[in-house]
């Protein structure tokens, strides 16, 4: 039980690599808290995790919205009494070209994808002091190479990581772990849905595939073991790093 006894906030964690990172912790013993705005989906994850014996509870929440934000951690510590390990994993893919991209979605996406990040360390960082926890925030290959047709997306995930480096320079005096999981092409039904915005589905998936080395897109569970690492004791020595999970992505 790598995680026993800690309490862990994901956000984003009704569906995809939020709901296998939740998923994965419970099972190691942490207490689980998942935040979405959709409850009709996630409260039936944390439901099924409730019955498999795992302490896991739903929030509904706009992670955008810095009242919601605070009344969100607030129900953390209410229930807790602390909060250990904060996930920032809610976000959305729109696929864009720059010259084509209306301005409300890039506002959209600046909000659901950075300042919902921003938000939520915020207010996460007095309880996270008294514990010496730590944050995963994510980013993705498209973070640190281009990303044609999903320039403004990249530019989000990029700034993942380079929050994740400041933040571990600002926190690491308080014994407080700040890394960034950065997966490659995962097939979760986030990944189908920028599939679909490009316009040309099949052959996007296509080309995803081709572009790992190892030939397939990773699984959930995946990036979930590689959050999992971050998250425990195993990585105690580890901030302010980006760990690319990518079959080789990035290698090339």
């Amino acid at each position: 039980m790598k995680l026993d006894g800690k309490v862990a906030l994901v956000t984003g964690g009704n569906r995809g690599i939020g709901k296998a990172m939740g998923t994965t912790f419970a099972e190691e013993g942490a207490k689980v808290v998942l935040t979405a705005r959709r409850a009709a989906i996630g409260e039936p994850v944390a439901q099924d995790l409730r019955s498999a014996g795992h302490d896991v509870t739903f929030i509904a929440a706009d992670v955008t919205d810095e009242n919601e934000v605070r009344t969100l951690i607030d129900s953390v510590i209410s229930r807790h009494g602390a909060l250990d390990i904060v996930v920032n994993n809610a976000g959305i893919a729109p696929a864009s070209p720059v010259e084509s991209m209306d301005t409300a979605v890039w506002h959209e996406l600046i909000a659901c994808n950075v300042t919902s990040m921003f938000l939520v360390t915020k207010h996460a960082i007095p309880h996270l002091r008294e514990t010496r926890g730590n944050i995963i925030n994510l980013g993705s290959t498209f973070g640190v190479v281009g990303a044609g047709g999903s320039a403004a997306y990249a530019l989000t995930k990029a700034a993942a990581i380079s929050f994740t480096k400041s933040l571990a320079i600002e926190l690491a005096a308080d014994g407080v772990r700040v890394n960034a999981l950065c997966p490659g092409g995962t097939d979760t039904e986030f990944l189908h849905e920028w599939f679909e915005a490009t316009g040309d589905a099949a052959g996007t998936e296509d080309w995803l595939i081709a572009h790992h080395p190892l030939g397939r897109l990773g699984k959930p569970e995946e990036m979930a073991k590689a959050a999992l690492f971050l998250a425990s004791s195993d990585s105690s020595f580890v901030t302010g790093h980006a760990l690319l999970v990518d079959g080789g992505y990035t290698a090339q």
